[in-house]
């Protein structure tokens, strides 16, 4: 049976072959802070559970995205003591319940690692809160950064999270700067004895349905769409859910909303445009024309 640093390891682990770049297995020694035969049991055990290490041009290391264990066998005596482990996250907390739910269903369970992981991600965002709630500073541990293509620490001073709670908007010392950071690029967190110094300077952009953020929602989108675009823009942007509604005896969807920035939905029309029709406004029109007179 796993113990509790052991689980917490393979967590970090995940989560760091996950995001990229790739990582040699020097790298990998110094994140988890053991030997390099150490490493390399970590290494053994993640493809003994079922996951896919890769290897890059470079002979680096990752776990492609589309890696993912189906079933991982526990005992009862373990299900009882992951259990334990889950409600340390917080009784309250909607990750953990969820992966406690399927726990319960019997002794002889099968969980899911991406269950197991979402609990790692509950815990994260548990010791969050603790640092908005108590005005402390936070560090984020190997952050992994989209744009950049860089795993870094970051230090910050969290406001509050999204209304779904995968991001939680910060203000970042280094850069001054309010900004957005995913739950799931985190590895870890810590919440510092340092009491928040900044909160004049802090700011809250509720990201629109794209992801973007800004001082406000005044950009209009309408879109009537096929079954197709609606299902992949549902799939790429979950939260634009809330705003389709079918078209009765069309097969076809229509789309309103508020949007902070032209740019998201734009690429998004213009790789459907057979299958998107632009309604409005005028102005997300006129974006589209010029774009699409750019390109040709």
């Amino acid at each position: 049976m796993f113990n509790q640093n052991r689980i917490y390891r393979l967590f970090q682990l995940i989560n760091y072959l996950k995001a990229r770049p790739a990582k040699s297995v020097r790298s990998i020694e110094a994140f988890l802070e053991t030997s390099e035969r150490t490493a390399y049991r970590y290494l053994d055990l993640l493809k003994d559970l079922g996951f896919q290490i890769e290897k890059d041009s470079k002979n680096k290391l990752f776990i492609a995205a589309t890696s993912e264990l189906e079933h991982i066998p526990f005992t009862p005596q373990e299900a009882d003591y992951l259990k334990k482990l889950i409600l340390s996250a917080g009784k309250e907390n909607q990750l953990a319940q969820s992966v406690l739910q399927k726990v319960q269903q019997s002794s002889e369970i099968e969980l899911g690692a991406d269950s197991l992981f979402k609990a790692h991600l509950a815990k994260i965002v548990e010791q969050i809160s603790v640092a908005i709630i108590e005005g402390k500073q936070l560090l984020i541990k190997g952050y992994s950064s989209a744009n950049s293509q860089s795993v870094t620490d970051r230090l910050v001073e969290p406001t509050c999270f999204t209304e779904n709670y995968d991001s939680v908007s910060a203000f970042e010392i280094k850069t001054r700067l309010n900004k957005y950071f995913n739950i799931e690029r985190m590895t870890s967190v810590e919440v510092l004895e340092k009491p928040m110094k900044y909160e004049d300077q802090h700011e809250f952009y509720k990201p629109d349905i794209f992801g973007f953020q800004g001082k406000s929602m005044n950009k209009e989108i309408e879109l009537e769409m096929s079954m197709r675009a609606y299902l992949l823009l549902k799939e790429e942007y979950p939260m634009s859910t809330a705003f389709i509604k079918p078209i009765p005896d069309t097969g076809k969807y229509y789309f309103k909303a508020n949007v902070q920035s032209f740019q998201a939905p734009g690429r998004f029309v213009l790789g459907f445009l057979e299958e998107v029709q632009v309604l409005g406004s005028k102005e997300f029109i006129k974006f589209i024309q010029k774009v699409v007179k750019k390109n040709t």
